[in-house]
């Protein structure tokens, strides 16, 4: 029958044209290659016998889509590049807007990741379609789990904004071997004569050990904190030592800090008032408000309340502002203009070995300076972080992932993405390296899963299959024409 062959053309000349779009296809990024699938057809009456039937050719049943992994491009030096290592679509909308991307059907799904920035600072891909991403919270963790929720990634093309020191850290070892000071004064019972009666932070010989580290201020303004230590010389029998010490072989040490070389108050500190005649602080500089720490024969700090938890340097107006003065609370030594109400709470972990050398072994904060955006990176779980100029990485979005029950039923609607169908199922929202969803490989691409030598093969085998079905259409023409010339 002329019809038989006429669908074995049809169906060669489809296996043809899924080929060559394979071959076609076979530099696209993230594409995915097709296979046409056939079926024989076949129809029989109740009286026909089903031994003697032959079929009526053959018809496409499906072009299947193959979802295998493709192979990685390797680093392409683009931060924006992204591949899917595993299972998973990046979610696509054609706008911006919330407003115009609640509905399911400006969702679209791609698996190819060549991304750049328009001129708004969005990552697109190169036909203007927006990537889609998760909000996160500061540590990178996705707030809403919603396909629905996903938003248009921007690049923030401002400077990071700045964040003023509220705690500080100081790790470090006060050497138990070093010289005391003011022990000319051992003995004195009168309280200005004890602590720190000699002491100037321009004359290294009046303090033991210093050392700083940098705080900042509400506007990212970077001041230095400085710590000065002073190993003091009291005795355990004067009305003066016995409120500090609880045995004679503890050790004192006294403790003042400065913000960018202006003395500044420790809340609720001990008062030191400086009375050595040479010194060349004046007043009312000479008058500090610090801190002193005892030590035990065992080198850690003895617990008889002279030491809280934490101590304060701050403000007028803030939380701990006793005994804290205008001229000498934070604001006034960070030179005005910045937030009054700020705080540093300070966290000592200090020891008093048997060395004669300090040691710092850790100081750090939370503040940090104003910063501008440097770089961006995606990581394996899909965090898009911005990198600034003051060391800061922060969290901008997360890329959101879907996954199909049936990949196979989605719609095609061309540059490499899909649609979701009734056969596919509902998009179900992910996330990189969860669950069954793939990681995401920055500044990597996925190449297309063609075999060009299969594929080539295929090529022949679907030209001979249709040069076969046309010598049959051409053999029933010559029959039929013979049958036509009897006579």
């Amino acid at each position: 029958m002329f019809n038989t062959s006429i669908s074995g053309i049809r169906g060669a000349q489809k296996y043809l044209d899924t080929t060559s779009n394979n071959i076609a296809n076979a530099n696209s990024y993230g594409f995915k290659k097709s296979r046409a699938e056939f079926a024989d057809i076949y129809a029989n009456s109740v009286f026909t016998s089903a031994k003697t039937a032959t079929g009526m050719g053959v018809t496409t049943t499906t072009v299947a889509q193959q979802f295998s992994q493709g192979s990685l491009s390797g680093d392409t030096g683009n931060n924006l590049d992204m591949a899917i290592s595993g299972n998973g679509f990046f979610v696509l909308a054609n706008s911006e807007n919330y407003e115009t991307t609640s509905e399911v059907g400006d969702r679209s799904y791609t698996r190819n990741g060549a991304f750049e920035l328009n001129k708004d600072g969005f990552i697109v891909t190169a036909m203007g379609d927006y990537l889609q991403g998760y909000d996160v919270d500061k540590d990178g963790n996705v707030t809403n789990l919603d396909i629905m929720s996903t938003h248009a990634i921007k690049i923030p093309s401002d400077t990071g904004a700045p964040k003023m020191s509220t705690t500080a850290e100081l790790i470090a070892n006060l050497p138990a071997k070093a010289e005391e000071h003011n022990k000319e004064y051992a003995g004195n019972l009168d309280p200005t004569k004890c602590g720190m009666t000699k002491f100037d932070p321009k004359d290294a010989s009046t303090y033991t050990a210093a050392t700083s580290q940098t705080i900042y201020d509400s506007l990212g303004g970077a001041h230095t904190l400085t710590y000065y230590f002073q190993k003091d010389h009291v005795n355990p029998s004067t009305p003066y030592s016995t409120d500090v010490l609880d045995t004679a072989d503890a050790t004192v040490w006294n403790v003042v800090a400065y913000v960018d070389g202006r003395a500044v108050d420790i809340a609720n500190g001990r008062h030191f008032q400086v009375t050595e005649p040479s010194s060349s602080i004046q007043p009312p500089d000479n008058d500090l408000y610090g801190i002193q720490l005892v030590f035990g024969s065992s080198g850690g700090l003895v617990d008889n309340g002279q030491l809280p938890p934490a101590i304060y340097i701050n403000n007028l107006n803030s939380t701990h502002a006793t005994s804290i003065r205008n001229d000498f609370c934070l604001a006034s030594a960070m030179g005005g203009g910045v937030d009054p109400t700020q705080e540093i709470k300070i966290e000592m972990d200090l020891t008093q070995y048997g060395s004669s050398k300090f040691s710092v072994t850790s100081v750090s904060t939370d503040g940090y300076a104003t910063g501008i955006l440097e770089n961006v990176e995606v990581d394996d779980n899909g965090i898009i972080l911005a990198a600034y100029t003051n060391g800061r990485t922060q969290p901008i979005s997360k890329v959101a992932m879907a996954t199909f029950a049936n990949p196979q039923g989605l719609i095609k609607i061309g540059d490499t993405q899909w649609k979701q169908s009734i056969s596919s199922g509902d998009a179900t929202a992910a996330q990189a390296n969860v669950g069954m969803a793939g990681a995401i490989k920055g500044a990597n691409l996925e190449l297309s899963n063609v075999e060009l030598a299969s594929e080539l093969v295929d090529l022949l085998i679907a030209q001979r299959t249709y040069q076969a079905n046309a010598q049959a259409l051409q053999t029933q023409n010559t029959a039929m024409d013979s049958i036509m010339s009897i006579r």
